[in-house]
């Protein structure tokens, strides 16, 4: 649910942020033709070799069979690997099964990605050759000489050899040691999460040495289709941060699991679904070298699970039919038992989109087995819901897939113990004005129930490759939030993909109002038919596209199917924010803003016969803050904003689009007119039982001063659009709003005060008088430039796929004469205002009218 955005950047390692492209018959028959070339390479033994019996005689062997039989024998692990898979590609994953710190990587997690392999004889040499890699490209070609070029251009490489120990009697089979594979410090493998709790959430630099001799095999087990070496390793970690004193050591010790399973055969392969980027999946892709347009250009896939129909026919009339490979959950049976049957809903709620598309039992949950010696939650044959006993506030759903087609082999939910505490904070600062179950430190069961199932639906939507649509819940106007039908028909969002959480518009009152987000919501019932629904009249995945394509520009002008990206770096599109609700941030924080006062006021009275040493008031308390601050923000993004969408030929919309002005006044007022009436945030009757600290009003004033006279993206978009807010329009505003009690004669309040000044000191700052830059004088270094969070691509006739990124956004912005004027202006309005003020008042504006000259007298 929580997701920070380190780990949506793990999650979207190896994509590629160009357009999709054509030809994708090709690459298969580029695969056969390697596949076959390789084969002539193996060597054909007609001896029998006696080394095979001599390897075994007189030791202490262990013997699994299966896909590869293995052998361990004494301290030493040997492959016996069919001569018929030589060329066959597999995967290699990394989990850990045990630790001994978890905040280093989780039980079950598989930190690092999965290898993609083959191997291959040459001379008397077994390698092992990777097929892909997130940071190779994958290339192919149409015409005869191009796709030869390309072949000598992209060479598999090796990554290891293997000394051929033996040949099995009827040389069907070879045998080889790979102890070190499993026992070294082998870093392809790397079992630690570089994200991990440990490490500071990817902050911290860490190394991590592995003790030989405290490591060894523990088991292996070997069936038809996979086989897993468990091994348990220790390292000595340690931790530093960059520029730092800090260190940290520690020892550890973990169970880890390597698994190998058999990617499909060419037959077998599943059809690429090529991608849109007006539908928010995860993608892989290949560079495409062809001839129909002057360059080369990327074919795009979506990530996704192989489901086919069982019955084609009885699928084509209507009928709903099993899929021949069902997804398959298996549900972790160390969750507290409270949380299992929430947990069930939440992935199996997921039928309900595939029964749409004419699919039954598509998704489907099973307990872990205690009976099953075949097994085993860390290999990567099973899709596991694990339970992570850490104190993270957070839940996560990785995948992994068949790098040549973008089927999902494996997936995985993990769901942090203090999930709990983040539901419980949410339930209290965004409902409790309505809800009267969450005025409590602990969660009726009830409600607990209905929070996890939500968060559990949106992990296993990732899990079957949707990204985040940060832009669903713009799409419902603000006060269709409190109406009763239209919430419990559509909840607070058309997609749980999107991070809009709960219902916080709701007023005190308001009868009936759904709180929480759909079961489902109609994007995710689209999005799920554009990726799995079968297109079987298609001879070929550009046939499909086409189909595909036609079924997006339906509803392509609908803001209920708009899949708006997330935007990891900064925040251009306030209609695709995270945590916001409704199309308009001004009258939804407005709301909000009501509803936050009405808890404060009552949070003593809910918990005082609960909350005995205030500890759970200390912390939501911060939690009403930040809420107060997310309002502020929201509405802050409208301010030079603009509206982002990919955008195809007729679809109605336009790549981008300055935010209107009358929205981008609103907000700037809305901002300004709250950080003047700031003061009911400190509540002293609730803070004066708290932790002693500075007043959260001065934190909240200071950050946003910055940001207010930054007029960098008021610019740029007035330059895009010249009807909309201009620069000098929103200075104008600036005086009017933060200097609206000085104009009216009246005394200020001290957020008005601190507001007043923070915003003078910020204009000398833009002005760039020497003795008030921060550092001083005139050696200080520039600011970093702002940046734009919108990639501009050169390829048409869409942006791209994955996050929206920034370009570097550094003129438009001449507005010195603009911050000089301002200045003049409010020094003219202090010594006007100065004999009819307060005392308290009076000095204000005596201590930034000296500020002030002494600045402009400056030489």
């Amino acid at each position: 649910m929580k997701i920070n955005i380190y780990r949506v950047l793990v999650w979207s390692i190896g994509l590629f942020f160009l357009t999709a492209g054509v030809g994708t018959d090709t690459v298969a028959a580029r695969e056969r033709k390697k596949e076959e070339k390789g084969k002539t390479e193996a060597p054909v033994v007609r001896k029998r070799s006696v080394k095979y019996d001599r390897l075994f005689r007189g030791k202490k062997v262990e013997t699994k069979k299966g896909l590869v039989t293995i052998h361990k024998i004494g301290k030493k692990l040997y492959f016996e690997l069919p001569m018929n898979l030589l060329n066959r590609e597999f995967l290699i994953g990394t989990a850990v099964a045990e630790i001994s710190n978890n905040g280093n990587v989780l039980v079950g997690q598989k930190a690092s990605d999965p290898l993609h392999v083959k191997f291959n004889i040459i001379d008397s040499t077994l390698y092992m050759q990777e097929v892909t890699n997130a940071s190779r490209p994958n290339v192919y070609a149409d015409e005869a000489g191009m796709k030869e070029a390309v072949e000598k251009s992209t060479l598999t490489p090796i990554m290891q050899s293997f000394k051929i120990a033996a040949y099995n009697r009827d040389t069907t089979t070879v045998v080889f040691e790979v102890t070190n594979m499993f026992l070294g410090d082998y870093k392809r493998l790397d079992p630690f999460d570089p994200y991990g709790l440990t490490a500071g959430f990817g902050n911290l630099e860490r190394k991590a040495t592995l003790n030989k001799a405290l490591s060894y095999l523990d088991s292996f087990k070997a069936f038809e289709d996979n086989v897993s070496i468990t091994s348990v390793l220790t390292y000595h970690e340690v931790l530093t941060r960059k520029n730092s004193a800090y260190r940290h050591e520690e020892q550890v010790t973990m169970k880890v699991t390597r698994s190998i399973i058999m990617l499909p055969e060419e037959k077998d392969k599943m059809r690429w679904r090529l991608a849109d980027p007006r539908v928010g999946y995860f993608v892989s892709s290949f560079q495409h070298f062809g001839m129909e347009i002057d360059r080369s250009n990327r074919t795009y896939f979506i990530h996704k699970w192989n489901l086919q129909p069982s019955d084609m026919e009885k699928y084509q009339r209507g009928e709903l039919v099993a899929p021949v490979k069902p997804i398959v959950f298996y549900v972790d049976n160390l969750f507290p038992e409270s949380w299992k049957g929430a947990i069930r809903e939440g992935i199996l709620v997921w039928n309900q989109a595939f029964e749409k598309i004419g699919f039954k039992d598509a998704v489907q949950v099973r307990d872990f087995p205690t009976d099953d010696p075949e097994f085993d939650p860390e290999n990567l044959k099973y899709s596991c819901v694990r339970y992570a006993p850490i104190g993270i506030e957070n839940a996560m759903g990785p995948s992994w897939i068949d790098p040549r087609t973008g089927e999902i082999m494996n997936a995985s939910v993990f769901v942090y113990h203090d999930i709990i505490k983040l539901v419980n904070d949410m339930r209290f600062v965004q409902t409790s004005q309505l809800d009267e179950r969450v005025r409590t430190n602990k969660l009726p069961e009830d409600v607990m129930y209905e929070s996890l199932r939500y968060i559990i639906s949106h992990e296993v939507g990732h899990c079957l490759g949707l990204m985040h649509n940060m832009a669903a819940s713009a799409a419902y106007p603000v006060d269709s939030l409190r109406n009763a039908a239209f919430t419990q028909k559509y909840g607070t969002t058309p997609s749980i993909m999107d991070y809009a959480r709960y219902n916080y518009v709701a007023q005190p009152g308001d009868k009936g109002v759904k709180l929480t987000p759909p079961d489902l919501g109609v994007y995710d019932y689209y999005a799920i038919a554009v990726g799995y629904k079968p297109v079987p009249e298609a001879k070929t995945a550009e046939e499909e596209l086409k189909v595909v394509q036609g079924w997006i520009a339906e509803k392509s002008n609908d803001p209920m199917y708009r899949y708006g990206k997330q935007q990891p770096y900064d925040e251009y599109d306030p209609s695709a924010l995270m945590e916001d609700l409704g199309d308009d941030a001004v009258k939804a924080g407005t709301y909000g803003i009501k509803n936050l006062q009405y808890i404060l006021k009552h949070m003593n009275g809910w918990l005082d016969g609960v909350d005995h040493n205030y500890d759970y008031r200390i912390e939501i308390y911060k939690n009403i803050v930040d809420q107060f601050v997310g309002y502020l923000k929201n509405a802050y993004r409208n301010i030079g904003g603009y509206y982002l969408n990919e955008s195809f030929v007729g679809d109605g919309r336009t790549t981008f689009s300055v935010v209107p002005k009358n929205m981008q006044k609103r907000s700037a007022v809305f901002v300004m007119d709250q950080l003047r009436t700031l003061d009911w945030i400190d509540a002293s009757e609730v803070t004066k039982n708290l932790t002693v600290g500075t007043p959260k009003s001065e934190k909240i004033v200071k950050m946003f001063a910055k940001a207010l006279v930054n007029t960098k993206r008021v610019s740029l978009g007035y330059y895009r659009d010249n009807n909309s807010y201009s620069p000098k329009e929103y200075l104008d505003d600036i005086y009017a709003h933060v200097w609206a009690s000085t104009l009216k004669g009246r005394n200020l309040t001290k957020a008005e005060r601190m507001l007043q000044y923070e915003v003078v000191c910020e204009i000398m700052r833009k002005i760039k008088i020497p003795n008030h830059l921060e550092g001083g004088g005139r050696g200080k270094k520039p600011r970093q430039v702002e940046t734009l969070a919108k990639e501009v691509s050169p390829l048409a006739p869409v942006q791209g796929f994955g996050f929206q990124y920034y370009v570097t956004n550094v003129s438009n912005d001449n507005q010195a004469h603009l911050w000089h004027a301002l200045l003049v202006r409010v020094q003219k309005l202090m010594e006007s205002k100065m004999n009819g003020s307060s005392f308290e008042t009076r000095n204000h504006y005596g201590f930034l009218l000296e500020k002030i000259e002494d600045v402009r007298n400056w030489k």
